[in-house]
């Protein structure tokens, strides 16, 4: 196992400069391909949904002879519904039967499954399996999380021992805190690909007008935002500010995002967090925006911010598609040194060490936040090299390494009686 090398996507970047500054990529498809993705609907509320938007969006735009089946053409949302009538999860009931069904019609060269806990771990998605192997085609699957098995989770360890036997590649957006542990678990390091997590362009991330109603003007923001529960971390920021306010008594904590309830730790965390900030609220330090916003503000929000904070407390492969939206925007940023962040750490973590305090630790956090809110250098260090791991990170990057592992993976040679039109390529767009 130690010899084996993980397979990491990459290439000689020739041609034009795209408007995002970074090179504009030719297309690495050489015939027609057929890809079709599984994942929450574009308007579930879930960041793997907008992820997959996002990638489709890239994959069309960079190949127009990729023609990609994305989540909504698999289940259209019927007049009176909403993505949220889903309830327990992000799929509708029998998504195995339903995606299936969908495959038949189309005959994609390759399906290509965005996982979260929304899809689960076992038997649906192990029968969604078995009818891919029937017919003989070949499975992607991105991981957006990669959680260690303990004494009260035992089920990551069959979850990627089925992957070892019914997946030919995993897709992980950051070595650390995944790679080793998917190895430990049967799946061959061959058979691990690591693609960031994409970043936007400079023009997706440029805010809108927004009105002021939160009594913003003239203050120093740090910004977290997101959905809200335990492993989060929001208490440790919140817990830091005082200390802050005595050194920087203008600054102030804005809030923007949903409360998650989905599990009995996360129900008993938010009654304590709210305690925890009450006093913030009544100070007038801490501002609140609660649930969840439009795009445009959030963009506008993350520009208008003097840093944006994510103090996680998860230990385990993940990646935070605010923070890319972050890096689009050239926005200082402090993270948790988590595996989260790894792509962070090792691009700065050696020349910017301020801007990763560790974990829970609430006096290093303060002192981290100080620095950035008065060491104007120092901010605009961190911008600079928010904006260059985003360059790094772009969605034009990310998808040619997805046609190149498609094209791996597929026969060159197109399947003979099917229609592309059963897809949406570049020209239905």
């Amino acid at each position: 196992m130690d010899g084996e090398r993980t397979n990491r996507v990459s290439g000689t970047l020739r041609g034009r400069v795209c408007h995002d500054g970074s090179a504009e990529l030719p297309d690495p498809v050489s015939s027609p391909m057929r890809i079709a993705l599984v994942a929450p609907h574009p308007d579930s509320r879930n960041g793997i949904g907008d992820y997959t938007g996002r990638l489709v969006e890239e994959l069309r735009l960079r190949s127009p002879r990729c023609s990609v089946m994305a989540p909504a053409d698999f289940f259209p949302l019927q007049p009176g519904r909403k993505p949220g009538d889903f309830v327990d999860s992000q799929l509708p009931a029998r998504w195995p039967r339903i995606f299936l069904e969908a495959v038949d019609a189309a005959r994609p060269q390759l399906v290509h499954i965005q996982h979260g806990l929304y899809a689960g771990h076992g038997r649906s998605l192990s029968r969604f399996l078995d009818g891919l192997r029937a017919r003989r085609i070949p499975c992607v699957m991105t991981l957006h999380g990669v959680w260690p098995p303990t004494a009260f989770r035992r089920w990551p360890a069959s979850f990627y021992r089925l992957l070892a036997s019914n997946v030919d590649q995993v897709i992980i957006h950051q070595r650390n805190g995944s790679l080793s542990l998917l190895q430990e678990h049967g799946i061959r390091a061959s058979h691990i690909t690591v693609i960031p997590h994409g970043t936007w362009t400079s023009e997706e991330s440029a805010p809108g007008h927004l009105p002021d109603t939160t009594g913003l003007n003239g203050r120093r923001v740090v910004l977290f935002a997101g959905n809200i529960f335990r492993r989060k971390g929001l208490h440790v920021v919140i817990q830091a500010f005082p200390d802050v306010l005595r050194e920087i008594p203008d600054a102030c904590l804005l809030v923007v995002g949903s409360e998650r309830t989905d599990n009995v730790a996360d129900r008993l965390y938010l009654p304590w967090l709210h305690h925890q900030a009450r006093e913030g609220l009544k100070g007038g330090w801490l501002i609140r925006r609660a649930g969840y916003v439009s795009d445009d503000e959030l963009w506008a929000r993350i520009a208008g911010a003097d840093v944006v904070v994510f103090p996680y407390l998860r230990r385990y492969g993940s990646s935070s598609g605010i923070f890319h939206r972050v890096l689009a925007a050239g926005q200082p940023a402090i993270c948790a040194r988590v595996p989260t962040f790894a792509e962070a750490t090792e691009a700065w973590g050696e020349h910017l060490a301020e801007l990763f305090p560790p974990p829970g630790e609430v006096g290093a956090w303060s002192r981290s936040l100080i620095r950035i809110l008065s060491d104007e250098p120092l901010r605009r260090r961190a911008m600079e090299a928010s904006a260059t791991l985003g360059r790094e990170t772009s969605w034009s990057l990310v998808a040619r390494n997805h046609l190149q592992l498609y094209r791996s993976l597929i026969s060159p040679a197109p399947i003979p009686g099917v229609d592309t039109p059963a897809f949406h390529g570049l020209d239905d767009a």
